[in-house]
């Protein structure tokens, strides 16, 4: 436990100190008659007097004080050793009611751990009390001795003083008290609690110390691969000279204000599509080189790279994956990609009750622990992971407690935090900060003013003119729709947008050249929800003047076409399965039964990526319209090949419309001469404006992006109340909505060909002020923090707690279909192992579906793991087949539909 974090050890009470406390006494439990026998399968009794944590707990608190430790250090040891094989608890109520009234109440069944020192002391055979003895004098000093603390926990002196730190006197009793907290005891807590469930579990599994060391990938390579890139025109080149700029004065000013400065949090602000990842990295990995060498550090730190969504790991990671500038491996020790897969294993806490067994510390599985536990060189993870990691965690989101230390976090797209979280979030960065030495990088082209106003946090911009940036990269102009331009103003009548009258409107706009060289006549919408999406594309398919190809039709024609023999294998470093279906090779293949021709020779990813490949129309006459859909009820693997797709058609000069939710905001490196974008918050619209003219492939500020207010696509006739804009961003924060609308006319002195300069670093900034304002943010999940409420803190999420999703596998051909038997069929032998790393492997073939959907549609639907549907343990995943009844999984309609009625699932939206 000492070795796997880095502790203070300045004082002959030091945090080192006391972690070599709880690491020596976390189950000092174990020495009772009781547990001895129950080990040896001689034990018959009831459970109670088995159980460990608490009398360890009890141990750790009294040596605590004894060698003179405060009430933080000794109430954190105290609180994690109680819970180290469960998820931290409310600890007021924790000591104050579990603990202290159950054990000072000699009738209370719950009261074992009096009766277990007392089993300690009359054993028989002197051995209990010898070795008893000799843990607490090694763990402590020759004082601390197993008679003292007998007498102490008898005498109830030891529970009067753990009830001290959590309570007030009323008269002559203990009331308890939040007030009477020690300041930062949920800082501490995590901290020392995060490294034994690592050091703990990785001692149980028996796990080499090799396998929790770290490798570094090196900035070198990435550095020999961008002078490689070379730019198409003028204007892409001169992109490329401020990406480099910025590349290279981000990580000189990140040591200078980071490092040898006194500021916690550091600012890269760059419009998208100005090298922001790249830089991003960069960056990083500088500054994780430098702590390295300044902590002489045995092994670099860890640089955590945390997103928004899922999705956008998917699309992340080919950067690390890159054979030209990593090629690294996702199961090695230099990358983890994080999914949620092992989020669906639930371990039970025995000991929070009186029923159950006795924790033993069996059922370690290596694999999926190393994985958890984040001991890799980089990792690539989600917002959800991290922060919810850090707000209440569960026994296995404590594992990478340890790989925070020193680490390098990089925040990209912060401001898609969820609002109500806004206040939370500092505080959590300051426990990285303080607890954990972490240097974090809050990235993005729309800077939230997240953390300049929280007073324990000092921010600092890495570049030197951010203006600059945004002014060399000016690629678009925006159109604000009267539906948007007049919402909330009493003068000003606006009503939504009818999805037919969009559709229209998007046609005419692509067809029309407007007498330029080179036709806008690819297009991207994005919507709010799925069914808005799905109803958008309805539309435009009827408005077209010419026949309508729908991308993801012929993708379902080449998976069903595909020649599938024997069982899926999959080859993690080329990211395939044995039939040859990589991404590139399907993209490739949907492209030609499109009707293009590669200008250069392509014989598959042998050649280079798709998208790396000159296309164009081959067959006789005009092209057809291409209509494509996209969200995150497609697979992951599906998603990336359809953005390998757009990726091609929104350049080949035939006319293109990608219809869309959030999911194609953030992360995906497209650009489409015209964007059209349902009302959103304002740095949302940004984002769906860096996918329009990102290379100036139009021309500089050619790009044309609009924001249009649509209806509701079940009830056109509705009021503001009922479109999806509300539904998705209205509910949350009440009168969001007319904030939008008046940043955009306090802002902007006109309503149409807006200057992206006034949008990005005006209308933005002054967006974001107004939602600080308002304190849309709970205070609520602060103030769970500083009384250290980790239970309730866990109730919450980052996603909203009314909408919950399940999670399903979609097997659609016959090797996706023999995985998912492999899996079944692996729980059914009970080889978990083997059965968690085939989930791993399935982790392509995962879509979330609202619960409501898999409750009432997929009812039949069973579990991959062969439980009962409802029971608490195991993995709870839906299996999907195409004969299975209540859903299906469309290409071609937006990706899986739990039935015709797919009502929540098309008003809210997972992206």
């Amino acid at each position: 436990m000492q070795d796997l974090g880095r502790f203070d050890d300045s004082d002959s009470c030091s945090t080192r100190h006391i972690a070599g406390v709880i690491g020596s006494l976390h189950d000092f439990g174990k020495v009772t008659p009781a547990f001895q026998r129950h080990v040896r399968n001689q034990y018959k009794g009831p459970p109670q007097p088995t159980y460990h944590a608490r009398l360890g707990a009890l141990a750790a608190f009294w040596v605590v004080r004894e060698i003179g430790g405060d009430d933080r250090d000794a109430l954190a040891a105290f609180t994690t050793i109680s819970r180290h094989h469960g998820s931290l608890p409310n600890v007021v109520k924790h000591v104050f009611t579990d603990v202290h009234a159950t054990e000072t109440d000699d009738a209370n069944p719950k009261a074992w751990a009096t009766e277990q020192a007392k089993a300690i002391q009359t054993a028989e055979d002197p051995l209990y009390a010898r070795t008893a003895d000799e843990l607490l004098t090694a763990a402590g000093n020759e004082t601390t001795t197993w008679d003292r603390f007998f007498h102490a926990i008898t005498e109830g002196k030891l529970y009067d003083s753990l009830v001290d730190p959590v309570s007030e006197m009323a008269g002559y009793t203990p009331k308890k008290s939040v007030e009477a907290l020690p300041s930062r005891l949920y800082d501490r807590t995590l901290k020392y609690w995060g490294n034994l469930t690592l050091a703990d579990k990785a001692s149980a599994g028996d796990v080499p110390r090799s396998e929790l060391q770290r490798d570094a990938l090196s900035v070198d390579q990435l550095d020999s691969h961008i002078a490689t890139l070379e730019a198409d025109d003028e204007l892409e080149q001169r992109l490329n000279e401020f990406r480099e700029q910025a590349r290279q004065t981000a990580p000189q000013n990140a040591v200078e204000t980071l490092l040898d400065g006194d500021s916690d949090v550091g600012r890269l602000t760059l419009p998208t599509g100005l090298g922001k990842t790249f830089t991003g990295i960069t960056t990083a990995y500088t500054l994780r080189d430098e702590i390295a060498e300044r902590q002489e550090l045995d092994e670099k730190p860890t640089v955590v790279y945390a997103l928004p969504f899922t999705s956008i790991i998917e699309q992340t990671r080919e950067i690390f994956e890159d054979p030209d500038i990593w090629d690294a491996d996702p199961t090695g020790h230099a990358l983890t990609i994080h999914h949620y897969l092992s989020e669906t294993v639930v371990r039970v806490d025995s000991e929070g009750t009186t029923e159950g067994e006795a924790e033993t510390d069996e059922g370690t599985y290596v694999e999926t622990m190393l994985g958890e536990s984040w001991r890799a060189g980089t990792v690539l993870t989600t917002f959800v992971q991290l922060f919810e990691s850090l707000a209440g965690p569960t026994n296995s989101e404590g594992l990478k407690f340890s790989a925070l230390q020193d680490a390098v976090i990089i925040l990209d797209e912060p401001q898609a935090l969820p609002k109500r979280w806004w206040t939370v979030i500092p505080r959590l960065v300051e426990i990285l900060r303080t607890e954990f030495d972490a240097t974090v990088i809050a990235m993005t082209a729309t800077q939230p003013a997240l953390f300049e106003n929280y007073a324990a946090l000092t921010t600092a911009e890495l570049l030197d003119d951010v203006d600059a940036y945004y002014d060399e990269a000016r690629r678009v102009r925006y159109d604000i729709d009267d539906s948007v331009w007049g919402l909330g103003h009493p003068e000003l009548e606006t009503e939504p947008l009818a999805h037919e009258t969009a559709g229209k409107r998007l046609v005419d706009d692509i067809f029309d050249t407007n007498g330029e060289g080179r036709s806008r006549s690819s297009a991207l919408a994005v919507c709010n929800t799925i069914a808005s999406s799905r109803q958008l594309t309805e539309t435009v398919q009827t408005a077209s003047p010419i026949p309508i190809e729908h991308v993801g039709e012929t993708y379902r024609e080449v998976l069903d076409g595909l020649e599938q023999h024997g069982t899926a294998t999959w080859n993690a470093e080329k990211e395939e399965f044995e039939d040859g279906t990589d991404v590139d090779i399907l993209a490739g293949t949907v492209l030609e039964q499109l009707g293009f021709t590669s200008e250069a020779e392509w014989d598959g990813p042998e050649s280079g990526p798709v998208t790396e490949i000159s296309w164009s129309w081959s067959e006789d006459g005009k092209s057809p319209l291409f209509v494509s859909t996209f969200n995150s009820r497609y697979r992951p693997k599906d998603r990336r090949v359809l953005i390998r797709l757009a990726d091609v058609l929104a350049d080949v000069q035939a006319p293109f419309v990608m219809v869309s939710t959030q999911a194609v905001e953030a992360g995906v490196d497209l650009s489409f001469a015209r964007v059209y974008r349902d009302m959103a918050p304002l740095d949302s619209v940004v984002q769906a404006a860096g996918r329009c003219n990102r290379s100036f492939e139009w021309g500089k500020e050619n790009g044309r992006v609009t924001v249009w207010l649509l209806d509701d696509p079940d009830e056109p006739s509705a009021d503001l109340d009922e479109t999806p804009t509300k539904y998705v961003y209205g509910n949350e924060l009440g009168e969001h909505l007319s904030i939008i609308a008046n940043s955009l006319r306090d802002e902007l002195d006109q309503q149409t060909d807006v200057d992206e300069l006034s949008m990005t670093r005006g209308a933005v900034q002054t967006y974001f002020s107004a939602i600080q304002e308002k304190s849309f943010a709970s205070q609520e999940l602060y103030d769970f923090v500083e009384e250290c409420e980790a239970e309730s803190l866990g109730r919450k999420s980052l996603i909203q707690e009314d909408y919950p999703t399940v999670d399903i596998l979609v097997a659609i051909t016959d090797w996706e279909r023999s995985l998912l038997e492999e899996i079944r069929q692996s729980f059914k032998d009970g080889n978990k192992p083997r059965a968690y790393t085939q989930l791993q492997r399935a982790s392509d073939l995962r879509v979330s579906v609202p619960a409501k959907d898999a409750e009432d549609a997929l009812s039949k639907a069973s579990r991959v793991d062969l439980k009962e549907r409802g029971e608490t343990e195991g993995v709870q995943l839906l299996a999907y087949e195409p004969n299975t009844r209540g859903g299906s999984y469309d290409l071609d309609g937006g990706g899986f539909i739990a039935d015709d009625d797919d009502v929540i699932g098309g008003r809210f939206t997972g992206i």
